[in-house]
C-alpha cells in the first residue's frame, strides 16, 4: 500500500490503490476519492463522508486535503474492525 503525503511531504496515511489508479497517477493524472460510511454501519460508526484528490509529485502520492485523507483512513480501519466483530 502506498503512502499518501501532504504538500509538505509529511506522511498522512497508507491507502490501497488499484493498478489502474496507480497507472493514472504515473501518467500524471489525478484521482478523486469520494467516500461515505456504508449505510449498514452508520448506526455503529456514525456518518463520515468527504472527498479528496490524489496526484503524483516526484516519487510521492500527494493530497491537498490531508484532513479528508485522515478521515477516510480512519473510516477504513473502523469498517475493517466492524467486520471482524461480526
Amino acid at each position: 500500500m502506498p503512502d499518501i503525503h501532504n504538500d509538505d511531504g509529511d506522511n498522512i496515511a497508507e491507502m490501497s490503490l488499484t493498478e489502474r489508479q496507480m497507472a493514472a497517477l504515473e501518467e500524471g493524472g489525478e484521482i478523486v476519492v469520494i467516500f461515505h460510511t456504508p449505510q449498514l454501519l452508520r448506526g455503529l460508526l456514525g456518518e463520515r463522508n468527504g472527498s479528496f484528490t490524489l496526484h503524483k509529485h516526484a516519487d510521492r502520492i500527494v493530497t491537498n486535503e490531508p484532513e479528508a485523507v485522515k478521515v477516510y483512513a480512519g473510516l477504513q480501519k473502523a469498517i475493517a474492525s466492524a467486520r471482524r466483530m461480526n
